[in-house]
């Protein structure tokens, strides 16, 4: 990755490209961001940087053998170690100590289609998102063994550690006499959005750098030029993403996903208010026969649009995120709820989500769901 193939954080790129060329930059760097800020992009980036040849106004060549295999994620020297666990999409006898290795070839894919992804795009893609991720003792081995050894073509080995909060403490202890005195020629990029759960002693070892949130207004001029949407939505979108490329990509995806949770909860609406439990029961059983993670989207998405009615009928439509598409229905709402549903409202959804999250039965949830949301409105 270039650096000028990374959005926003021009001050940050230009200082890195300068501590490479005077021969300033530390062997562990710590970047700290929030989730879709860029951390990585960036990591990755210097990374290529620091062993191509051929710097062109502080950027790497983007032509070299080294670039090349830089930009496809296949160069010998660049490593990873990212939180896994046990998945169906590895083998059997791979389960009992899931490492990173494993997963490279999505996690490969994951980065060059769009290396702004959350969290939890990562457990999706490696087949893990029921489950959390970790980093752990077999994999800190891993990094102990593959930094041991030389280089194979560049002047550096790079470790590319991504959220090493996730690490346990046997991990953690376990890589720090590498963090503190590593072999020549190599450097630990770590990027955390938690650096606060890391163990104070990894702190210590490494140079801290601010990934800084894009400015709301670039962020809006961007997005609408390569996403192709309007001004407004742009503007929403940005103000809400709170400056990460990252998330405003996931909201606008989740906005594409979620036209039948927008059609689903006009219906419960319209339904709700004409007290109509008949007209419900259909609704009822498409939400029950949902993965449990869509539910829960689905819960978080009424939520929201509840917070907007409650929004625009107090008169605080510019702070509502409301786009021109939707905003004549929810003034028609906002016109028609009565002021004492928006707290019973979100409390039905917090209910179901906690139902959700505690393996009650889905017909239950949403059976109920639906009862609450008829007698509330």
């Amino acid at each position: 990755m270039l650096f000028s193939e990374i959005i926003g954080n021009s001050e940050l790129k230009l200082h890195l490209a300068q501590m490479v060329d005077k021969g300033m930059l530390g062997h562990a760097l710590l970047f700290q961001e929030e989730s879709g800020c860029g951390g990585l992009a960036i990591a990755l980036a210097l990374a290529q940087y620091v062993n191509c040849k051929q710097h062109v106004d502080g950027d790497s060549c983007g032509k070299c053998p080294s670039c090349h295999k830089y930009q496809k994620l296949i160069h010998p020297d660049l490593h990873f170690a990212f939180p896994v666990n046990t998945s169906k999409e590895i083998a059997a006898s791979e389960k009992k100590k899931p490492i990173s290795d494993f997963f490279i070839q999505n996690w490969r894919e994951l980065i060059l289609n769009n290396p702004y992804f959350s969290e939890q795009d990562l457990y999706i893609n490696i087949g893990i998102e029921n489950k959390s991720g970790n980093i752990s003792v077999y994999e800190a081995k891993q990094i102990i063994d593959k930094l041991s050894l030389r280089s194979f073509e560049g002047e550096y080995k790079t470790m590319i550690i991504w959220l090493p909060e996730k690490m346990n403490a046997e991990a953690s202890n376990k890589l720090l006499k590498l963090l503190e005195e590593p072999p020549l020629g190599t450097l630990f990029l770590l990027v955390s959005q938690s650096p606060e759960k890391l163990l104070p002693t990894i702190i210590s070892r490494c140079q801290i750098i601010r990934v800084q949130p894009i400015p709301t207004e670039k962020l809006s001029v961007i997005l609408k030029k390569k996403c192709n949407i309007s001004d407004s939505k742009a503007s929403i979108i940005a103000k809400l993403s709170s400056g990460s490329y990252g998330k405003a990509l996931n909201i606008l995806s989740e906005q594409e996903e979620a036209s039948e949770f927008k059609e689903i909860i006009e219906q419960l609406f319209e339904a709700g208010m004409g007290k109509k439990l008949y007209a419900m029961f259909p609704i009822w059983g498409d939400l029950a026969e949902l993965g449990r993670e869509r539910q829960k989207e689905f819960c978080t998405y009424a939520e929201n649009y509840i917070r907007k009615i409650f929004m625009v009928a107090n008169r605080l439509s510019e702070i509502s995120f409301t786009s021109d598409e939707e905003m004549a229905y929810i003034n028609s709402l906002a016109s028609k709820i009565n002021p004492a549903f928006y707290e019973k409202g979100l409390k039905i959804f917090d209910d179901a989500i906690s139902g959700i999250e505690n393996n009650v039965s889905s017909k239950l949830i949403f059976c109920d769901l639906c009862n609450r949301l008829l007698l509330s409105l």
